[in-house]
């Protein structure tokens, strides 16, 4: 290695920085159909090869001239801007001059293109100079691709990119092994994007199998009238793009309008699993920060949005175990800044320089939304602002009717425990006493750094259960006094009796931690339900390790699903198969499909008991939780040669447990634990203190709640 700094290779350079730049299929595909919406195209078609990572885009624009066709993609070429005053008033996607040029070093790329009047069109293989298509021309593409020559009052461009990243091994392995419904996923949103700023573009997107045989629609966007409302267009492109996701009834119209801005857009009266349904657009680019998106969806959560269609299910479930989410697109106009448009190479606004007004106006519109749906109370609409913990995802409203009852315990899956002293009186925050005033950025930039700052203190103070658990709670201002617990209160016990039919009191002998022995409270129900969720739970994977696991053939059960769902089972099949769910997809029109179910496990077939809208429910929840990693693949591979079946440690595969299961087994535990009430002598108690000292996790019951509280310390 050289120790001299020296300058990198003009070819290094430039495949480095085109891999930063064009990171994906999806990200190209992106950039040249918004490069065909800058040239004026009304017919857009977009053909995709994914296995061999290429793809082509068909448009009517204005196309090119040779001249132009010849420094295209030529680094900080464009035809967008001149000066940098000029993004002010710009209406274009483009005006870099470096996605085509990224593009070409990564890739093959082809370009051909006609101007209307002109009487021939030219092709370029880049990177050599253009040559004019006639009909004896050997087109330097593959022969799947296709070029219909056009007649001379046409115009058009047509770009085809074949094998992305070639010559980044590395990057094109882990792009091909990408799951091809993310992909499209992918595409979907940024196609949804344009086509909310331009929905009269008719757009075609498909794409072909490994051997190019079958060609299926991705989606289609198209018959789109001048007649439609703006919030109109907005429903059916998005019912165009990701398919039935929700009847167009329940898409509600919004609007608000103040000095120079203005919002406009739909959200849902209904909830779905899917949570990437939400779009927020400033200028047509889309804003891209998460920790408002998240408090955005939690001030839908804190008013419980959805649980009314979760009451109408016949199939009930205990708690909140299934997550549900609006559909939203909300498109914000504002004075447009240069900064807005500088901020990232992909188009998108991360920290809006008008970020003090929008982000206000638009928590105004959604809370305008909630209110006149029913879910907030006019009083409460325009009462002081929601207090939010955003690395909770959640968010309460304040109300000084809501009072703390003196020395309430607070305890947590972590076992926290605090004494907490009443407190009476208007809401605070940081220390200050929040007013009945006007939503203000300041209060949701606060909010912001006070999630971060908490997300960082989880992480940081976050310990395994064989440690101590020792946490100030300390919010608003009251006076904490601190305990702690560990499993060594099981090391070494003596149980001393039950008590009023509730608790067994056992004396914690250890003294590790603590100088002198502890008094401990043991609730009996949660006691016994911890002990036999965790025998459940062994016994349910070691049937699936062994494949023993029992699952009863259905008929005639088909659930409705859209075409995106639709994607997202046939991707997850398989995992589905490990715990005895099989089905098959059948493919339907443009917009849905159907679910066939074939088999169910026999755990899940008792509770289903015929009510499709639960098991579609507990399904989507299942593959959505796949998605985003909430929930980790099986992964049986290691368990081939697995004869033993007594050193199965179940708590290191609790998280591939769809939540269904979870909800059943807990249920389970619970009605079959003993009772508050039920009497046990001395020698049922040592028993059960002996199993739950033998439980990977003690300290809760089957819902979490606390199962044991320190009560005195013997001095």
């Amino acid at each position: 290695m050289s120790q001299h700094i020296r300058k990198l290779d003009s070819n290094v350079s430039e495949r480095l920085k085109s891999q930063a730049c064009t990171v994906s299929l999806a990200s190209a595909v992106r950039e040249i159909v918004q490069n065909s919406v800058d040239a004026h195209a009304t017919t857009i078609d977009v053909m995709i090869d994914l296995p061999n990572l290429s793809f082509a885009v068909y448009d009517d624009g204005i196309g090119l001239t040779r001249s132009d066709l010849n420094i295209l993609a030529t680094q900080n070429y464009t035809s967008k801007i001149r000066k940098m005053n000029d993004l002010v008033t710009m209406k274009t996607y483009g005006y870099r001059g470096d996605a085509l040029y990224s593009i070409s070093n990564v890739s093959n790329l082809f370009v051909c293109s006609k101007k209307k009047d002109y009487n021939s069109a030219w092709m370029r293989k880049f990177p050599s100079k253009s040559v004019m298509l006639s009909e004896n021309t050997i087109l330097p593409i593959d022969p799947f691709w296709k070029i219909c020559a056009w007649s001379r009052t046409k115009s058009g461009t047509v770009v085809i990119v074949e094998d992305m990243l070639y010559n980044l091994p590395v990057r094109r392995r882990i792009l091909k092994e990408e799951p091809p419904f993310k992909t499209f996923n992918t595409i979907k949103a940024d196609m949804l994007q344009i086509l909310v700023m331009h929905p009269m573009i008719s757009l075609n997107v498909q794409y072909t199998d490994k051997l190019r045989i079958n060609t299926e629609v991705l989606f289609r966007s198209k018959n789109i009238t001048e007649g439609l409302t703006k919030h109109q267009q907005m429903s059916q492109v998005l019912r165009n793009v990701f398919g039935a996701i929700i009847p167009p009834d329940m898409l509600k119209k919004v609007s608000l309008k103040f000095n120079e801005y203005q919002i406009e857009g739909i959200i849902s009266k209904m909830p779905v699993r899917l949570k990437d349904l939400q779009f927020i657009y400033i200028n047509g680019r889309r804003y891209a920060d998460s920790a408002f998106q998240g408090y955005v969806d939690s001030l839908f959560q804190a008013q419980d949005f959805g649980e009314k269609g979760m009451s109408l299910l016949k199939t009930k479930s205990v708690g909140k175990p299934y997550r549900s989410h609006p559909v939203f697109i909300l498109d914000v106009r504002c004075p447009q800044t240069i900064d807005d448009l500088l901020q990232d190479p992909a188009k998108k606004i991360v920290k809006p320089s008008h970020i003090r007004t929008i982000e206000p106006l638009i928590v105004k519109t959604i809370r305008s939304f909630l209110t006149f749906q029913g879910y907030l109370t006019p009083d409460k609409s325009d009462s002081s602002f929601e207090i939010v913990n955003c690395s909770q995802k959640t968010a309460t409203l304040p109300d000084s009717r809501i009072q703390i009852s003196k020395r309430n315990q607070v305890l947590n899956s972590k076992m926290k425990i605090a004494r907490i002293n009443s407190y009476i009186g208007k809401p605070v925050v940081n220390g200050c006493r929040i007013n009945n005033s006007t939503i203000n950025y300041e209060k949701i930039k606060n909010i912001r750094i006070d999630g971060q700052k908490s997300r960082l203190r989880n992480k940081l103070s976050s310990r395994p259960y064989d440690s101590g658990f020792t946490e100030d709670y300390d919010s608003i201002g009251k006076t904490i006094t601190d305990f702690s617990i560990s499993r060594s209160v099981l090391a070494k016990y003596e149980v001393i009796n039950q008590v009023d039919k509730k608790f067994i009191l056992i004396r914690c002998l250890d003294q590790s931690i603590h100088n002198c022995p502890l008094l401990v409270l043991v609730d009996q129900h949660a006691c016994d339900e911890r002990i036999r969720l965790e025998e459940l739970f062994y016994s349910l994977l070691t049937e699936v390790v062994t494949g023993t696991f029992v699952a009863r053939d259905l008929k005639d059960c088909c659930i409705e699903v859209d075409r995106t769902e639709a994607d997202l089972f046939k991707h997850y099949q398989s995992e589905f198969k490990k715990w005895g769910i099989g089905y098959e997809t059948i493919e339907g029109t443009m917009e849905t499909s159907l679910l066939e179910i074939k088999t169910l496990p026999e755990m899940l077939t008792s509770k289903y008991n015929g009510d499709k809208d639960y098991l579609k429910m507990v399904l989507l929840q299942h593959a959505h939780d796949l998605k985003d990693f909430k929930k980790l693949p099986m992964d049986l591979s290691h368990f081939e040669n697995y004869t033993s079946v007594d050193k199965l440690y179940w708590w290191k595969y609790s998280s591939c447990v769809p939540t269904v299961f979870h909800e059943i087994l807990n249920s389970k535990a619970c009605r079959s634990a003993v009772m508050f009430g039920d009497e046990l002598t001395r020698q049922e108690c040592i028993i059960l203190i002996s199993k739950l000292s033998r439980c990977h996790n003690p300290f809760e019951c089957a819902h979490g709640r606390p199962s044991m509280v320190p009560i005195a310390e013997l001095k």
